[in-house]
């Protein structure tokens, strides 16, 4: 049985949300590893790819079986037992199946009866056993995955308790927390604003990094940069995995830079309050484009930074500023004969050069000369420089791996690239996500609409104040910092350079809805 060299990596998928998006993330790390759909390796797919097979580190995500199965680290939970018949249903032979927890009550989009039932139905005690087990199975653990969705009543509510435990029981361990905020114009449930808060608040010191991601910009990526005209939960899911294949190539490859979830963490997070990045994904293009693109990574590293690659619904990124960013680029660029010919140029899809073509992956001077060039913008330009906190010298943490990225098999819609980039970017731009559902928690907590809903569950009324007040918290650690920012640039340019947009004016806010 082989271990990785990185260190192991365990998936916790929760709630509806955190399911779906876990078989979308699983079937491309399946793809890009050369693992069927039974678990065995694919060696005719291993030979045709570029990945080296003697390199183990795919077990950072699987573990391997004397009989040779690849099984993925993973548990998915989730309430409605629709969801695990589905899953053994689909991949029958990859999961293993008591790795896979379903119950026959559902949450009734409802925090608190999340949490009664992680508690009094035992919930979270299976799911913290299948962890022990999966955690047996590592020789050096690195931490842990934890995936859900903040607006239903799973995700949040068995979500925030079985974070709790695993932060009790593995406290020395990393924890990632992707997480998908609900949008800003449609919604599954009228309580969606409350169960945001409520999950904000109680998870807010048992998570290293939370990654945020929301339905409304995923969407607007694939209806715009992919061109689906009326996109659903499976092109926005599929989108999402590829985001977080994106994020975790430099801990399923070899990497030339290498960023484990310890590096990441420490480069990432400057104090546990700003510990919210929000995600990038960069190029996003539906097949129709592909070919007519090229994709270098200068170009790549500048469009990671652009609103329209952020998984988050903001704006105004220009006067918000940055603490840091990690930058993640893997594939090649794949050459054709016509350009070594002079007769053409490369083009960016894996298609367009094709095997046997020769490639040229991204060196560490190459993406060191992106990172100044994306710095050293001139203002006035058709691209502004990207501006990070005036006291931070060093900003970036650069990972790089040289194998392409992989595609679902059953998407039909995004192009063949063969390099893609992603960014964890912490900034102070991430409080307009916070803002908006804090927003709409006041407006429902302000007439006491379903507040009863969650007191018949097993919650107290003084548990929304207090959400209440540490989400408004978080709010207000984001714009002082932001302040700072526009303090020390004015003193140090001797003007207005620097500016604090979208305020909430939380006080007059709170005065309205008390």
């Amino acid at each position: 049985m082989t271990s990785s060299t990185h260190g192991e990596c365990i998936c916790l998928h929760i709630g509806q949300a955190g399911c779906q998006i876990g078989q979308d993330t699983w079937t491309l790390f399946c793809e890009e590893h050369c693992v069927s759909g039974d678990g065995t390796r694919d060696l005719a797919a291993l030979q045709r790819s570029v990945v080296d097979a003697d390199d183990t580190n795919y077990n950072t995500f699987f573990s391997e079986t004397h009989a040779g199965q690849h099984v993925p680290r993973a548990v998915f939970i989730d309430t409605d037992p629709s969801m695990r018949n589905e899953i053994l249903t689909e991949t029958p032979k990859l999961f293993h199946p008591e790795n896979v927890l379903g119950y026959k009550q559902d949450c009734k989009s409802n925090f608190f009866e999340g949490r009664f039932m992680a508690s009094h139905l035992k919930v979270k005690e299976d799911v913290l056993d299948r962890v022990r087990l999966q955690v047996d199975l590592c020789t050096n653990l690195q931490g842990f995955f934890v995936f859900h969705a903040f607006g239903g009543g799973t995700g949040s509510g068995v979500g925030c308790e079985i974070l709790h435990d695993l932060h009790e029981a593995f406290d020395k361990k990393v924890i990632f927390q992707p997480i998908v905020f609900p949008s800003r114009r449609f919604a599954s449930s009228m309580v969606e604003p409350y169960n945001s808060i409520f999950s904000t608040f109680y998870t807010r010191d048992v998570v290293d990094v939370t990654m945020m991601m929301d339905n409304e910009a995923v969407y607007k990526m694939v209806e715009l940069k992919q061109q689906v005209k009326n996109p659903d939960f499976h092109h926005v899911n599929r989108l999402i995995a590829q985001t977080i294949s994106a994020c975790t190539t430099s801990l399923r490859f070899e990497a030339q830079l290498s960023a484990k979830m310890v590096e990441i963490v420490t480069n990432l997070v400057p104090s546990k309050q700003f510990r919210y990045p929000v995600l990038s994904l960069s190029p996003v293009r539906g097949k129709d484009q592909e070919r007519h693109e090229t994709f270098s990574p200068q170009e790549i590293a500048t469009e990671l930074f652009e609103t329209s690659s952020l998984l988050s619904d903001v704006s105004h990124l220009k006067t918000n500023r940055y603490l840091s960013a990690v930058i993640l680029l893997r594939g090649v660029e794949t050459f054709r004969p016509d350009k070594e010919e002079g007769l053409g140029s490369s083009r960016g899809a894996g298609a367009a050069g094709g095997p046997g073509y020769p490639s040229k992956t991204t060196l560490p001077m190459e993406a060191n000369k992106c990172i100044t060039a994306i710095q050293t913008m001139k203002d006035g330009t058709h691209r502004s420089p990207v501006k990070f906190a005036p006291w931070v010298t060093s900003g970036f943490k650069v990972g790089l791996v040289g194998i392409p990225p992989a595609k679902d098999p059953n998407d039909n819609v995004m192009g063949d690239i063969s390099r893609l980039g992603a960014m964890l970017g912490n900034s102070t731009v991430v409080r307009q996500v916070f803002v908006r559902q804090y927003t709409k928690f006041l407006k429902l907590f302000y007439h006491r609409a379903y507040v009863w809903q969650f007191i018949d569950a097993n919650g107290e009324i003084d548990a929304f104040y207090e959400a209440r007040d540490g989400v408004r918290d978080i709010i207000g650690n984001y714009e002082e910092l932001l302040r700072q920012c526009a303090q020390a640039e004015n003193e140090q340019y001797g003007g207005s350079n620097a500016a604090v947009e979208g305020q909430t004016n939380l006080l007059e806010t709170d005065a309205r809805a008390s």
